[in-house]
Order: structure tokens, then C-alpha cells, then sequence
């Protein structure tokens, strides 16, 4: 079975870095978390301290039950705060999910204490009536910003039900009777059951919405960030394209600048071993001579696949005739095919099917995958063969180079148009030479595709036709 590839034109928490974008939102939403619940803390730290300093204030005209009271439970909050204020973290940078979630139930139990012990040792009417109701719905406002909805709704339960019970509670043990008639309720030392019950109906309200409030919050605050992990993700993309940009720049003026100096010598290299082996008689000396002329040439053709990937771009597209290019590069290589004994065959119907492109380009691409297939057969004892044909097919026109040497290695053939990939020794190949081949085929429009024929390799080029009539038209 063959496989085929193809090239187409186309301040917060310290956390582990995040592996994959999944483990960057993770990351995120444990960052905003942490903050808002280190803010929150800070906060609940201030208000118990003004609690606590209104207590001491208040403290000679409070009856010593009362104080106990406040002491009893302000100490135990005011430690309570200092110690979530101060609390190290964990390793992900945020507070435990426990603590977080536990943290606003202690809050409400503590304010259904100082209603307890104001309502069983003072005045249970000024207890149940006193501000310190309003804590309850001070923790709910605040859940939205660093709970989950989960934790917001136990919240919002444990508020209602904790003050359902403390009112249960001041009634059983008969220190507060319910009147059905508020105003008669407010002339006395009791409390009615219309505003108890608007409070619970109001406890009840504030948890659901804090709870749809806070499961929005985070919908809303998970579509930001993975908006900004794509964000971030483009602009490290950018960047790493800039910084490749960079690279190759670099490497064709360093292409340019070794040509200029290399090419000449190697040139004369070349001439003279040619020369000289044709003017020894022993065979192994002639042999070592045809060696380093063939050494010099595989240099000179890995400078010149430098020296074209630095002249990219540099030429005006015209009308090209591929069965014109395909002629010019076996000319190019023929020296080389008579030494290495390679038979090209090309197709008889091989005809004149116009391109629009660089012609020079062109001939690089067909001289590459001609060397390709010349140096996949080195090893080849057989007759070696390289079938060449051109072809147009509607608006498409299609080059093929075959050969019936060894095939591709296992894998290869997924990667073969990949930067610097080859599959020769090393010294022996730079794997640039089918890279710039497909990226000069993409620069036209076109596509290549690389198939293990099985008794062989095979790459196909397909390029988009210049109609006839445009054709005749350009050649006037």
C-alpha cells in the first residue's frame, strides 16, 4: 500500500507553566480567584476589627453577660481573619477549595451567634431587629466574585436556614413573641411575623440570585480568559514567525556572501579533478579524481540551493512552458546523469502546457527532485531510471519525476518537505533542497505531493494552466 504526503499553499500567583491551553485557563481562572479571595479576606480582617473596636467602646454600657458575649465571639473572628489574611497558599497559588468554601459559612455562623447570645442574654427584639442582619447579605454579595455556584448555593442555605433556627430558637425558649400586626410589633418589645418572614423570603431571594450571579461570573470569566489564551497564543505565534523571518533573512545573506566567495573555487575544483582523470590511466587514480570532482559539485549544489533560497522573489512571473523547463534542467544535469549511468525517460507527449511563473524557479524545482532520485539510486546496482512527464489537464498542469529506486524509509514520507529533514548521512545533505521545492511550487500556486509507489518514489507537481487564448495573447 502506498502512503502519500502533500504541500499546499497556505501579576499574579506563581503556578507550573501551563502544558497545554486547557492547563493556561486552569492556571488563569486560579489566578483571578486568588486575588479576589485575598481582597475578600483583607476585608473581612478590616470589618472585624472595627467590630471588635465598637465592642470595646460599648463595653461599660453592655451588661456583663453581653460583654462575654462579644468576646466570646468577636476573639475567636478577629483570630479567625488574621490567620486567612496570612494564610500561605497552596502550590497552584490560591487557597484550598475547602477553606474557600468553608470560609463564608463560619462568617454567617458567627453573625447567627452574636443574634443567639444578644437574643437569650439581652434583648432578643433588638437583636432580631439590629443591622447585624445585614451581614448575611454582605457574604452574598461577595460570593459572585470568588465562588462557584455550587459553593454560593450551600451558602445561601445555610444563611436561611441558620437564621430560620436562630429564630426558632428565641421563640421556643419564649424571649420573643411574633405578632401577626407589625405596628403593634414595633410599639412593643416583640417582633412581627410579617418582617421575619419578608427577612427570610429576602435571605432566600439574595441566595438564588448570588448563586445564577456567580455561575454567570465564572461563564462570562472563562470566555474572557480563553479569549486572552488565544490572544496570547497568536502573539506568541507572531513572534515566533518574526523570529524565523529574522533566521532566514540572515541565512540568505550568508547565502549570498558565501556563493560570491565559494562558488568560483569550487567551480575550478571541479574542472581540474574532471581534467585531470581524464588524463590518468590508473584506474583508482582516476577514481579518486572523479570523487573530488563529484564532492565539488554536490557543494556547489547545496551553495546553490542556498543562493535560491536567497534570490527568492527576485524575478518577474511570465509565461512558462514546463516542457521548455523540464529540457533546460536535464541539459543543466546531463553531465551529472551520464556519470551516475541514469537513464531519463520522458514522455513522448510531453508537450508545451503554459504556466505563469519564474522560469529560473522552476528549473530549481525540476533539478532538485531530479538529484533527489539521482541520489536515492547511488547505492542502486540495477539500471537506474528516472521517468519524467508533463501533462495538462483542464486548468491544471502536472509534472512528474519517478524513479525505481528504494522508496521512501518507514515515516519518511510525511516529513520529506519539512525544513533541514533528510534522511542522508550526515555531510551528505542540508534538507533544504525539496523544502524550497515545495515552497517555491506554493509560491505558484501550486501543489506538490510525495508517494511511495512501492517499486520506487514519486512526486507530482500540479500548477494552475494559463488559458490558450491568454497564452497566444502573451506570446504576441
Amino acid at each position: 500500500m502506498s502512503s502519500t504526503t502533500t504541500s499546499t499553499a497556505a501579576a499574579g500567583p506563581t503556578l507550573s507553566p501551563p502544558r497545554s491551553d486547557s492547563d493556561e485557563l486552569t492556571f488563569l481562572l486560579a489566578a483571578e480567584r486568588a486575588r479576589a479571595e485575598g481582597l475578600l479576606n483583607v476585608l473581612r480582617l478590616v470589618i472585624v476589627v472595627v467590630l471588635t473596636v465598637a465592642a470595646l467602646a460599648y463595653s461599660t454600657a453592655l451588661p456583663r453577660p453581653l460583654r462575654a458575649a462579644n468576646a466570646a465571639v468577636l476573639a475567636p473572628m478577629l483570630l479567625w481573619s488574621v490567620a486567612l489574611a496570612s494564610l500561605v497558599r497552596s502550590r497552584d497559588g490560591a487557597y484550598p477549595r475547602w477553606l474557600s468554601a468553608v470560609a463564608p459559612i463560619v462568617d454567617a455562623t458567627a453573625v447567627t451567634a452574636i443574634i443567639l447570645c444578644y437574643g437569650l442574654l439581652g434583648s432578643p427584639s433588638v437583636a432580631l431587629k439590629a443591622p447585624i442582619t445585614l451581614v448575611y447579605f454582605a457574604i452574598l454579595a461577595a460570593r459572585p466574585i470568588m465562588g462557584s455556584a455550587r459553593s454560593t448555593g450551600l451558602t445561601a442555605a445555610c444563611i436561611t436556614a441558620e437564621y430560620l433556627a436562630a429564630l426558632l430558637i428565641l421563640v421556643q425558649v419564649a424571649h420573643v413573641t411574633l405578632w401577626s400586626d407589625p405596628i403593634t410589633a414595633a410599639a412593643s418589645a416583640n417582633v412581627a411575623i410579617l418582617d421575619e418572614g419578608m427577612k427570610l423570603v429576602l435571605l432566600a431571594a439574595a441566595g438564588v440570585v448570588a448563586t445564577y450571579v456567580s455561575a454567570w461570573h465564572e461563564r462570562v470569566l472563562r470566555r474572557a480568559l480563553a479569549a486572552q489564551i488565544v490572544r496570547n497564543t497568536e502573539q506568541r505565534d507572531l513572534s515566533i514567525r518574526l523570529q524565523e523571518a529574522d533566521k532566514l533573512a540572515a541565512l540568505g545573506t550568508l547565502a549570498a556572501c558565501v556563493a560570491h566567495e565559494v562558488n568560483s573555487p569550487l567551480t575550478a575544483i571541479a574542472l581540474s579533478a574532471e581534467m585531470l582523470g581524464r588524463g590518468l590511466t590508473h584506474p583508482a587514480d582516476r577514481e579518486e579524481a572523479n570523487a573530488i570532482a563529484s564532492d565539488a559539485r554536490r557543494t556547489a549544489t547545496a551553495l546553490h540551493d542556498l543562493l535560491a533560497f536567497a534570490r527568492q522573489g527576485q524575478t518577474e512571473p511570465a509565461t512558462v512552458l514546463l516542457g521548455d523547463v523540464v529540457t533546460k534542467s536535464i541539459g543543466t544535469l546531463r553531465s551529472l546523469l551520464r556519470e551516475r549511468r541514469v537513464v531519463v525517460e520522458r514522455d513522448a507527449e510531453s508537450g508545451a502546457v503554459p504556466v505563469n511563473g519564474d522560469a529560473s524557479a522552476l528549473e530549481r524545482v525540476v533539478i532538485n527532485l531530479i538529484i533527489n532520485a539521482t541520489q536515492a539510486m547511488e547505492s542502486q546496482s540495477t539500471e537506474r531510471i528516472i521517468r519524467i512527464r508533463v501533462s495538462g489537464d483542464g486548468d491544471t498542469a502536472m509534472l512528474s519525476v519517478e524513479d525505481n529506486g528504494p522508496g521512501f524509509s518507514p515515516g519518511a514520507v510525511e516529513h520529506v518537505f519539512e525544513r533541514f529533514f533528510t534522511t542522508k548521512p550526515a555531510g551528505k545533505g542540508t534538507g533544504l533542497g525539496l523544502w524550497m521545492v515545495a515552497d517555491i511550487v506554493a509560491r505558484h500556486g501550486g501543489t506538490i505531493s510525495a508517494t511511495d509507489t512501492g517499486h520506487g518514489a514519486r512526486f507530482t507537481v500540479k500548477l494552475p494552466v494559463i488559458g490558450y487564448s491568454e497564452n497566444a495573447e502573451a506570446a504576441a
